[in-house]
């Protein structure tokens, strides 16, 4: 296996995210775990949406691609059916993935696709200057709710469950040693994996910090949880505390739930390759021609 560096995946092109944005140690992150597994830059996809997390694809030297608002999961779908060999991570926001996206994300987790989703979680639309998101709590004052949000957040580890992901997950942006861990699982899965991490926006979010979420931030496997146990999970989703609530109230973070299926793509090789279902079309050539 050919070693290279997390430095191997690094474009030339500087991040332009804010300083100090907790994205910084996402792209670190991603790029260590892609050095841990010995992948070629030229042999990994990373595709994503709009949104300031969507620009993941710009400062990496892989393949990849830069797609419209909420349709990175189709366009990873296209990947996946056309190089079943390259292995794609998709990288989105909140608004993206649960918002003008959710069909999609609904239909490419019930097929089990087998890519890596990564949703950076900062529960607001940070680069159109701070609109509520799906993942916004109630009463979250954005620029087009000066009132506050008046519905309540998604649960997105929930809502992937119901959707029958076969691997669903969370991490925090502030810890590197976690999300490594979280990444290179779901890298390693065999099917749809879905990781969240909680990415506070360091510019519009003021009050909810890396620094303020980390001690409160507690791995579900310090507590003996199952993650094949899919009940349990949604048991563990179903309690999740949100970010702004109560500060001493745990953060669940970590693997939620893992379990095998067959993938969409290895149906598809099977369908298109299996010899009994070629159909015959000799006799309609032969009745057919002149």
């Amino acid at each position: 296996m050919t070693a290279y560096s997390a430095g191997s995946y690094r474009a030339e092109r500087k991040p332009s995210w804010c300083k100090g944005c907790s994205y910084y140690g996402v792209l670190m992150a991603l790029t260590e775990v892609l050095a841990a597994h010995g992948v070629a830059p030229h042999e990994v996809s990373v595709i994503s949406g709009i949104g300031c997390s969507s620009r993941m694809p710009l400062f990496l030297n892989t393949y990849g691609c830069h797609t419209l608002h909420g349709r990175a999961l189709p366009v990873a779908i296209g990947s996946r059916l056309a190089r079943p060999d390259i292995p794609v991570v998709v990288v989105a926001g909140d608004e993206d993935f649960f918002s003008i996206g959710i069909g999609h994300f609904v239909h490419a987790a019930r097929k089990n696709f087998n890519m890596t989703v990564i949703c950076l979680d900062n529960r607001m639309y940070a680069m159109t200057k701070n609109q509520a998101s799906p993942t916004s709590a109630e009463g979250y004052r954005g620029s087009l709710t000066p009132y506050g949000k008046l519905s309540v957040p998604l649960n997105v580890l929930e809502f992937a469950l119901a959707c029958d992901a076969t691997f669903v997950s969370r991490s925090f942006a502030g810890s590197q040693e976690h999300m490594q861990s979280v990444f290179s699982r779901a890298f390693e899965h065999k099917g749809f994996a879905f990781v969240e991490v909680i990415a506070p926006c360091r510019t519009f979010e003021r009050q909810v910090t890396l620094a303020s979420l980390a001690p409160r931030c507690v791995d579900i496997g310090q507590h003996g949880h199952d993650p094949s146990d899919k009940e349990t999970a949604l048991t563990a989703t179903v309690d999740i505390a949100d970010t702004d609530s109560g500060k001493e109230r745990e953060i669940p973070i970590g693997v939620f739930y893992e379990c095998s299926k067959p993938t969409f793509e290895s149906k598809v090789a099977a369908t298109a390759f299996a010899p009994s279902l070629t159909p015959d079309v000799s006799s309609f050539f032969t009745e057919f021609s002149p």
